[in-house]
């Protein structure tokens, strides 16, 4: 064996220390990224628990047109209702085009001129005017500078109306017609002769309802010699209609021609985007769960231990998951305040094995049936020491507003939002002192193991240094002995030539 494999045996037995530091930062590393796993499933499910005590989500609505010519949305505050309207006309942007005159090129400064002398004017949105050297008397260049002014009335471009032909085209920046300019507002100084009006700037325009008629096409009046039914017109200089009903924005698409039957729309109770959040948060806690489960298993004959078996932080957050389901909820009959509920009754259940299941017809049919009582089952909470101006002026807590860890969830989107926030970012509760730092349970578990982590490493560095020292001088010992045995070799030789020349 040679003198350099020795030495590597020795040191390899030297580093077994090392080695086993090595092992525990394998270990601790594991077990952070396990950690860092079932982190990430918390934090969906606390998103998918708030959105379910978000009032907008329980009041969520979806609108309907009865016609392409126009498309409607539902945003916040929206409520139940319908409109019937005729879209007379679309918005339009003003443009202008000089035809007067034309030029070749639309670069050419000195074949191709389109100003008479360095400057020109144009107009600008508050009616005053502003002079413009552009960088030559190109047409390209006049647009390049009538571009660079922000507060212009219009933007212009550089058209081809003809082969060879080139010309201005001056474009409103805003659509309808408080955007229209005319020939005085146009740029001065301009070898292009006179411009005509290529798009006429107008307003979009509903005509809401019917005028009731009769034979004649007359308005048809009732006894009082009132019109029976009227009509009235809405604007917008651009194709949308906000707030027609509350909350309903309607955009315009095309005018109707006189045939077209009126566009009707409509906006209802989206239960079917209620029952998707509910499907979103028991798939979130399904995630949850099972992933809590894979890194906790213990090891079996067939399978290898998680990182986390027999963590009890792990165990007893799964538990609470679990029991914010067993549990159900009070509250939710006004009339039966103290009894407790089965989430069940809303489809959402818990099974033997762990597993939660949400029944989508079950609670479509409990939603239908009575809306507010069925939303308690998700965000209800009682407040804890609400501050009052009367009565407790001097409450910690805002009435109307849940606050995680402080009042007492009752409702399970309200149980599990408690939970994931308390487990993933923090919470700071009404009173805790402005210096407490906002972090969670697992948080926290991250922090300490990636602590003990780079401990660890600092320690496998200092045996790094210890290890090169062994080293250094382990070789050095044998060369010593190698030179040692060199020359008893060298010795031995001589002696048996020695005794050789004897014989």
């Amino acid at each position: 064996m040679s003198t350099t494999d020795t030495i590597n045996q020795l040191m390899q037995a030297e580093a077994l220390p090392q080695t086993a530091l090595k092992n525990k930062v394998t270990t601790q590393n594991k077990v952070v990224s396990a950690y860092q796993y079932v982190n990430t499933k918390m934090a969906a499910l606390a998103s998918a628990a708030k959105a379910l005590g978000d009032p907008a989500s329980w009041g969520a609505m979806k609108a309907t047109s009865s016609s392409d010519a126009a498309v409607v949305t539902a945003g916040v505050g929206a409520s139940a209702g319908s409109v019937s309207f005729r879209v007379e006309s679309v918005a339009a942007t003003h443009t202008m085009t000089f035809t007067g005159q034309t030029v070749a090129s639309p670069t050419d400064a000195v074949g191709s001129p389109v100003l008479s002398g360095s400057t020109f004017d144009i107009t600008l949105k508050d009616g005053s005017t502003k002079t413009l050297t552009p960088a030559d008397q190109s047409l390209q260049a006049m647009v390049a500078a009538i571009n660079g002014v922000s507060d212009s009335m219009y933007k212009a471009s550089a058209v081809q109306i003809g082969s060879g032909q080139y010309t201005l085209q001056l474009t409103a920046k805003t659509s309808g017609t408080a955007a229209a300019f005319d020939a005085t507002k146009l740029p001065t100084g301009l070898n292009l002769g006179t411009a005509s009006t290529t798009v006429q700037g107008s307003d979009a325009m509903l005509r809401i309802g019917e005028d009731a008629v009769d034979a004649n096409g007359d308005p048809l009046l009732d006894g009082n010699g009132d019109p029976v039914s009227q009509s009235y017109t809405i604007s917008s200089a651009t194709n949308t209609f906000a707030n027609v009903l509350p909350g309903l924005t309607i955009t315009a698409t095309r005018k109707q021609s006189a045939t077209d039957a009126p566009v009707t729309v409509s906006t209802t109770a989206d239960a079917d985007a209620v029952a998707a959040k509910v499907q979103s948060l028991v798939e979130s806690l399904n995630s949850a769960l099972t992933e809590i489960n894979m890194q906790t298993k213990i090891k079996t004959a067939t399978t290898a231990a998680g990182a986390l078996a027999g963590d009890s932080t792990m165990r007893a957050l799964r538990q609470d998951l679990l029991s914010s389901v067993s549990g159900g909820v009070t509250g939710v009959d006004p009339l039966n305040p103290g009894v407790t509920n089965s989430f069940a009754d809303i489809g959402v259940t818990l099974s033997r094995d762990g597993v939660i299941t949400f029944n989508k017809e079950t609670f479509l049919a409990k939603l239908a049936a009575d809306p507010e009582k069925t939303q308690r089952y998700f965000d209800s909470y009682t407040e804890t020491d609400s501050k009052d101006p009367v009565n407790n002026p001097g409450g910690l807590g805002t009435e109307g507003k849940y606050q995680a860890d402080f009042d007492v969830a009752r409702g399970l989107g309200r149980k599990l939002e408690n939970l994931s926030l308390l487990a993933t970012e923090g919470v700071i509760r009404p009173g805790d002192p402005a210096s407490k730092a906002k972090q969670g349970t697992l948080q926290a578990l991250i922090q300490r193991r990636n602590d003990s982590i780079s401990d660890l490493n600092d320690q496998v560095s200092n045996w790094d240094d210890r290890l090169a020292l062994r080293r250094t001088g382990l070789e050095r010992q044998f060369a010593t002995l190698e030179t040692a045995l060199s020359k008893m070799k060298q010795q031995s030789s001589w002696l048996a030539g020695q005794l050789a020349s004897l014989g």
